[in-house]
């Protein structure tokens, strides 16, 4: 795609792909990697922008797919993931990652994060990148195996996971009821 065809990402947008870099390596590891921490920290800096409006969705999927890999680590349960992501998963293009980290950075900072917080968030955004092999994209411009991500996935993605946690929500109501009634 060519640079003056893209759209910047929005912050909804950037959050969404910090979440789901969480959610896959949370699911890729049988520990509970290190740095997961720092990218849960990360996101919700970012995320407590009043311009977000999620409505605690991609928290709530993190934090849910936390307890799940805790659960696994700690009992060797594995419990069902709140939604399927397709694998090998689509990795966002080398001016995405840039465009994300560059969005999530100026979101933490607006928040006049501490020193200690500004350290955790650059070291969230060097994960990221990481992960997605940006330095290696760049160099060898070879697309990964699942393709490349697009702001239209992204936002697919959050109202995937926000459907899957309002089925959750009316499960959960309806187990509660029956529950109150028997």
């Amino acid at each position: 795609m060519k640079d003056e065809n893209r759209t910047p990402l929005t912050l909804l947008e950037a959050c969404t792909l910090l979440a789901r870099e969480t959610v896959s390596l949370l699911e890729s590891s049988d520990q509970i990697p290190t740095c997961i921490d720092g990218l849960m920290t990360t996101l919700a800096l970012a995320s407590s922008s009043q311009t977000l409006d999620d409505n605690g969705v991609l928290a709530g999927w993190v934090c849910a797919e936390y307890t799940n890999a805790k659960r696994f680590a700690e009992t060797g349960e594995r419990t069902e993931s709140l939604i399927k992501m397709n694998t090998p998963l689509p990795m966002p293009d080398p001016a995405m990652q840039i465009d994300a980290v560059c969005t999530l950075l100026k979101a933490a900072i607006q928040n006049h994060i501490t020193p200690e917080q500004w350290q955790t968030v650059l070291d969230a955004m060097r994960t990221i990148t990481e992960m997605d092999d940006l330095d290696g994209m760049i160099v060898t411009e070879d697309p990964p195996a699942g393709g490349f991500l697009t702001a239209g996935n992204l936002r697919n993605l959050l109202e995937t996971v926000d459907a899957a946690f309002r089925e959750a929500h009316k499960r959960l109501y309806a187990e509660a009821s029956e529950q109150v009634m028997t």
